[in-house]
């Protein structure tokens, strides 16, 4: 992908062409964060704009969300999405 793109465009790319490379359950688990976390937050920044502050206010709100039975996101969640930002 050439020029001017959104965080969001990126990302779609880039889950096009990493699901031929990693396993069927890796692909579902960086589906799943980029859908749920990624998109919505960070998803209509400029990917040439994107900062670390950016990503920390991402944190910090995905850190107040809770999961479907009413517990608070994990750390290991938390981790697990910032692999998938930065494989991306």
């Amino acid at each position: 992908m050439t020029g001017y793109c959104t965080v969001a465009q990126w990302l779609r790319y880039w889950l096009s062409v990493a699901e031929q490379r990693i396993r069927p359950t890796t692909y579902k688990a960086y589906r799943d964060h980029v859908r749920l976390f990624l998109i919505p937050y960070l998803g209509l920044i400029p990917l040439r704009g994107l900062s670390r502050r950016h990503v920390v206010r991402m944190f910090s709100s995905v850190a107040q969300r809770h999961t479907r039975y009413g517990k608070p996101i994990s750390a290991a969640t938390l981790e697990r999405i910032r692999a998938t930002l930065r494989a991306a």
